[in-house]
């Protein structure tokens, strides 16, 4: 297997995303505007050609001075705004709270910005991030569609430099990972007004993740520097004030692969950390367990296929870990591999596990959906949709109830659907389909969902006209009950516990476009009613559905799994 490396042509970062996959045959289908008329000049005599000159000219002279003087007064009155508004933390200030951005925004000289693309492979889905300095880059918040209101919006922070990568929200905050100039971590309360309580960052740009626990206090920062040589790791409460309670720093590296919030997880309990990285000398990658009060290592295991994202039961006694096309279930308590198989793809993709560890979903060309037997793991649920990728935006809910997917059309990233099944009944509940027209990718990058999956949210980077909302936000009957409309593309989202809060994050323009800047989000539902949706008896025409469970293929001779008894709490 040859390994992903930066590749020479472009002389930036990207994530490489070429990895081993089940065998899967994908077939592409592969006048100047006219200058005004002239005829009606008159003929003026030279005597009073020259003094209409000459007026002219002392007006010019006058409306210059004017100007200046009143660009001078706007300047400093911009300078003691800044000065009279100081943010909290390390001193940056932050935007305005509207409802829409400036029209316009002119980041600093040498403004370090980014683009991202996503293409296809045999094996998976490639995710491409490029970097460039420019001298000035106008930010310009697009024409849109207008879009009816679904939940309340209780603040919004904007960040001409930095994008809002990652986010996480617990019972009390909104935990933001900034990346690229002014990378941080930001602690938001809930109930404030998007002033961070407190910011922290050991380096000041690069990459960030961030993953927090929706029981407890507790959460994780995973920071990377801009070089991409330097991994470190924090733990954090509310009350930490911007001092970590504990910092770890990886001993291994990959500029090609920075951090991000995919790559760290915090149990629900708040008990235990978890965070995989690899080494770009070995070519390995390794997933840590941590103790969450302290940062001691748990546990720890070493691979040679590469671990893209790691997820945590609620007692954070199993991981689930995204290795290649590998879904990898590991006891933390002694590294040990508790069951592996394989999935249909790999690239951007994202593994996820039920809060008692008896139900995971693995996404990727097909949807496919496991559970716990008593004995082991059998495939439930088995979905497929013509020239559609699910790994992007996949989730099941902590109570294993639910599950649902963003699936998106990979030959042009124009047209999807939503999809959500009843894990009990292996039944398709519904489907949400969109589309849209322009130039850029639609791609899914991000679900969540409350505890019961009554309230579950997909983020997707949206098309050129925002042909739907960013972040869409559906209750179990699959109707639109919330969603967040950025002025780019969406990045990243999370719901609380109760199904209340969903935010989410952005970059202030399209993905596909070079800039900077971004945006996080909060917004508030209206109270919805538990529905009882009776399950779709068959799915769409084009896709298929197994809802009698199948023997999984082991990708690797494995353990038998350990019976799964409540564990016993830790001291």
């Amino acid at each position: 297997m040859l390994p992903h490396r930066r590749d020479p042509s472009f002389g930036v970062h990207q994530d490489m995303n070429l990895l081993a996959a089940q065998a899967t045959t994908i077939c592409f289908d592969p006048a100047p505007r006219p200058r005004p008329s002239l005829s009606t000049r008159r003929r003026i005599s030279e005597g009073g050609f020259l003094n209409l000159r000459a007026s002219i000219s002392l007006l010019t002279v006058v409306a210059g001075v004017f100007l200046v003087l009143f660009a001078s007064s706007a300047d400093i009155g911009r300078t003691r705004a800044g000065e009279a508004n100081p943010s909290k933390g390390d001193g940056r200030v932050l935007g305005a709270h509207s409802k829409e951005p400036p029209m316009t925004s002119t980041p600093l000289s040498a403004q370090l910005t980014a683009r991202t693309f996503a293409r296809v492979a045999p094996s998976g889905i490639i995710t491409e991030n490029h970097t460039s300095q420019v001298q000035s880059v106008a930010r310009v918040a697009p024409e849109r569609p207008t879009l009816g209101p679904h939940g309340d919006t209780l603040w919004q922070v904007d960040d001409d430099n930095a994008i809002a990568d990652g986010v996480a929200i617990d019972a009390n905050d909104v935990w933001g990972a900034w990346t690229l100039q002014g990378a941080r971590l930001s602690a938001y309360p809930i109930a404030g007004n998007g002033t961070p309580d407190f910011e922290f960052s050991s380096f000041g740009e690069g990459s960030s993740g961030v993953a927090t626990a929706k029981g407890a206090d507790r959460m994780a920062f995973m920071e990377s520097n801009a070089a991409g040589n330097d991994f470190r790791i924090h733990g954090f409460r509310s009350t930490s004030d911007g001092t970590p309670d504990w910092s770890f720093s990886f001993p291994v590296s990959d500029p090609n692969l920075p951090a991000s919030s995919r790559k760290v997880a915090v149990s629900y309990d708040g008990s235990t950390v978890a965070s995989v990285v690899s080494d770009s000398i070995t070519q390995n990658s390794t997933l840590y367990v941590f103790e969450a009060d302290t940062g001691a290592i748990r546990s720890s295991r070493t691979d040679s296929l590469r671990m893209d994202a790691v997820d945590l039961t609620d007692d954070g006694s199993i991981a689930l870990v995204t290795e290649d096309n590998l879904a990898v279930l590991e006891d933390t308590s002694n590294g040990n591999t508790i069951f592996s198989v394989a999935g249909s793809g790999a690239g951007n993709i994202f593994y996820r596990i039920s809060g008692d560890g008896n139900v995971f979903v693995a996404g990727g060309f097909d949807l496919d959906v496991y559970k716990f037997d008593g004995t082991t793991y059998q495939r439930v649920i088995h979905f497929s949709q013509a020239s559609s990728w699910f790994g992007g935006a996949t989730i099941v809910s902590r109570d294993g109830s639910t599950v649902g997917s963003f699936g998106m059309n990979y030959t042009n990233w124009l047209s999807g659907n939503v999809v959500l099944f009843d894990v009990a009944s292996a039944q398709m509940i519904g489907s949400y389909p969109v589309s849209g027209t322009g130039s850029f990718q639609g791609t899914p990058v991000g679900a969540e969902s409350n505890d019961n999956g009554t309230v579950m949210a997909f983020a997707s980077w949206g098309t050129e006209f925002h042909d739907w909302p960013e972040v869409m936000v559906f209750n179990r009957s699959l109707e639109l009950i919330g969603q967040i409309d950025f002025p780019g593309s969406a990045f990243g989202v999370d719901v609380s516990a109760d199904g209340q809060y969903v935010v989410g994050s952005s970059k202030h323009v399209h993905a596909n476009q070079f800039g900077s800047g971004g945006r996080i989000e909060l917004i508030q539902l209206q109270p919805q009613p538990t529905p009882t949706p009776t399950p779709t008896p068959t799915p769409t025409p084009t896709a298929t559905a197994t809802p009698t469970p199948t023997p999984a293929a082991t990708a690797r001779p494995t353990p038998l799994p350990r019976p799964r008894p409540t564990p016993a709490p830790r001291p």
